[in-house]
């Protein structure tokens, strides 16, 4: 397979930010409104480059699945991986997982996972660990949803877990997730929804280490943070932060990025 540039990669996940603030909202179900939300500029040249400085705010979160603010998902999306991502010419490509299938009434989109994914402390990425970051973004039954609202979710699915509408049916176009087996995870939908890769692609769908989210650890404002990317934060300064390759991360990178605060 043809290696990415992971800053041209990012640039696809993050112009693709635009499309899901604005103009590529999910068909609406009954009775769901959809948020109105403001569009935010983005470029090439609004993308960090390796040796550039790059100005962010500080006070980013680095929990994606909680928050819509571009700076932390910017800076999520070095530091996490989900299933796929986006190249530079918004062509979806593998990322933990390797391959897919989709069924052929496009009701289910089946996963293979890289056996060498493991966060950056060296521990594998499972298919468990990949089940249970979908239940904590989608089902409020799961002990690590906790009281957030998970607002990227419900921008793109509609709804979470059993949410119906006046009808009884189900207003998320997802209807869950299952582990087939080590290497395999199937995601079910309600209907076919054509963007779902793309959805998927967003930092907000990452992987976060479960063990380190039920510990508070992605509160934390230095180097301890486990990552599933490409980079780690290997300096939190008053000055601003410096993210470094993962050594244990399945593509490697080589540069540093440096942000700095506004």
């Amino acid at each position: 397979m043809k290696k990415i540039t992971h800053v041209k990669k990012l640039l696809g996940s993050t112009l693709i930010l635009i499309v899901f603030l604005t103009g590529c909202q999910p068909r609406e179900a009954e009775e769901t409104p959809q948020p109105q939300m403001e569009e935010t500029p983005m470029g090439e040249a609004a993308i960090p480059q390796p040796g550039v400085p790059f100005a962010i705010h500080r006070d980013i979160v680095l929990d994606p699945a909680v928050t819509e603010d571009a700076d932390s998902l910017l800076v999520s999306g070095f530091l996490y991986e989900g299933l796929v991502q986006l190249d530079e010419s918004d062509t979806i490509q593998p990322a933990l997982a390797e391959s897919w299938v989709i069924s052929d009434d496009q009701l289910d989109y089946i996963f293979e996972i890289r056996p060498n994914a493991r966060f950056s402390d060296g521990t594998p990425i499972t298919t468990d660990i990949i089940v249970q970051n979908f239940n904590r973004w989608f089902d409020p039954q799961s002990p690590l949803h906790g009281e957030g609202n998970f607002p990227n979710w419900r921008n793109l699915f509609l709804a979470f877990n059993g949410e119906r509408d006046s009808g009884k049916k189900a207003i998320s176009q997802v209807d869950g997730i299952q582990k087939v087996d080590v290497n395999t995870v199937i995601i079910h939908l309600n209907r076919p929804e054509p963007n779902l890769l793309k959805y998927l692609a967003q930092p907000a769908f990452s992987i976060l280490n479960l063990d380190a989210l039920a510990a508070g650890g992605y509160d934390a404002r230095d180097s301890s943070i486990l990552t599933s990317g490409p980079y780690v934060i290997s300096a939190w300064t008053d000055e601003g932060l410096t993210l470094s390759p993962n050594p244990s991360y399945w593509n490697p990178v080589e540069d540093d990025l440096t942000f700095t605060w506004k």
